[in-house]
């Protein structure tokens, strides 16, 4: 059997697999390199450490978490490693997380995200508290409003066009595709997206990330969303998630899903 070495941080390891599973588990630690190469930029760090805290406190109790963490003096910066059943290493690192500083000195803690903006963590607290009371209003007034959609532009300087400067792979589209597949995983499948609240943000805003990743326009949502049944994002149910990934990251998909009515102008 065929064995493959990788690092990720500062943990070196071998894996013994077929060749589809070590080239998946390249895939995955390469997209992981990138979360890496995120920490160094914002610490100013050279190195990257792989750590398991254990029995952290949490909502739902004590729990153990595997993290990247680089340092600069007395701050840390973390990311976190999630947990997932979709790859042969069970883990990944969402493209969209925010890094996590704390200066250790000073009790601070602010994030980073994605675009290398800081984020204050209060002000994200209630930002999200803010985006989860209006996501019920929202849900009713879309209900109301038939031409109403619960899209909006992906990037106003780029004409809807919302791709990075240096877009994603296809292997990292679908390692992301992946992960947040698994972020939904045990909602309720008859749930409104509109609704929904996973553990990093409200449903609505990762399913927008992840149109604006795969460098997808408004339009082109739009499209999806015709596909799917419905007038708003919101309107989106759990269960229809997994087939809504599919059609964002493969057009090909989308245009098996696509309704054409029959044109009545027709003489057949």
């Amino acid at each position: 059997m065929p064995t493959g070495h990788f690092a990720i941080g500062d943990l070196s390891f071998s894996f013994e697999g077929d060749l589809k599973e070590l080239a998946h588990c390249q895939e995955i630690v390469r997209e992981i390199k990138r979360a890496e190469r995120r920490l160094r930029e914002a610490s100013g760090a050279q190195e990257v450490f792989l750590i398991y805290d254990r029995d952290l406190e949490g909502e739902r109790g004590t729990f153990d978490k595997m993290r990247l963490r680089a340092y600069d003096g007395s701050t840390n910066y973390t990311l976190d490693v999630g947990v997932t059943d979709n790859n042969p290493l069970g883990i990944y690192v969402g493209y969209d997380q925010n890094i996590e500083v704390y200066d250790r000195d000073q009790g601070e803690a602010w994030q980073i995200d994605p675009d290398g903006n800081r984020v204050d963590v209060a002000e994200q607290d209630a930002t999200s508290e803010q985006s989860e009371t209006s996501q019920k209003q929202r849900a009713a007034a879309e209900a109301r409003s038939s031409g109403s959609e619960d899209v909006p532009d992906a990037s106003p300087s780029s004409g809807g066009q919302a791709q990075p400067a240096e877009g994603p792979s296809r292997a990292e589209i679908e390692r992301a595709a992946e992960a947040l597949r698994s972020r939904v995983q045990g909602y309720p499948s008859d749930q409104l997206v509109g609704e929904t609240t996973i553990p990093d943000g409200p449903l609505a805003d990762k399913i927008r990330g992840f149109v604006r990743y795969c460098g997808r326009d408004t339009g082109y949502l739009h499209r999806v969303l015709d596909a799917a049944g419905v007038s708003a994002l919101g309107r989106l149910t759990v269960g229809q998630v997994a087939d809504v990934i599919d059609m964002i990251k493969d057009e090909d998909v989308l245009r098996q899903n696509e309704h054409f009515e029959p044109d009545d102008d027709l003489p057949f």
